[in-house]
């Protein structure tokens, strides 16, 4: 398989939905299920970034808890702390 550099790789998915690997929690206190997921493309002002690592701050760690009612809207993916 030949490797693309960035930019080719930007260009190929530019505007297209892609499939992804997340780790979505059903509801509080509930293990992480792995699993395929679509993201639609960016809409005007937004860009996509391919994340390779991300951790669970702990925002995420109290939403995943169920302490704060405003949070507990499930199914929902964790990580906006990224890095890649």
């Amino acid at each position: 398989m030949q490797q693309m550099d960035a930019k080719e790789e930007t260009n190929v998915h530019s505007g297209k939905e892609i499939t992804c690997t997340a780790a979505v929690a059903w509801g509080p206190r509930q293990p992480f299920s792995i699993q395929q997921i679509r993201v639609k493309p960016p809409h005007k002002f937004e860009v996509r970034i391919k994340i390779l690592f991300t951790s669970i701050c702990h925002t995420d760690l109290s939403a995943w808890q169920g302490e704060n009612e405003s949070q507990r809207v499930y199914p929902r993916i964790f990580g906006h702390e990224a890095s890649g």
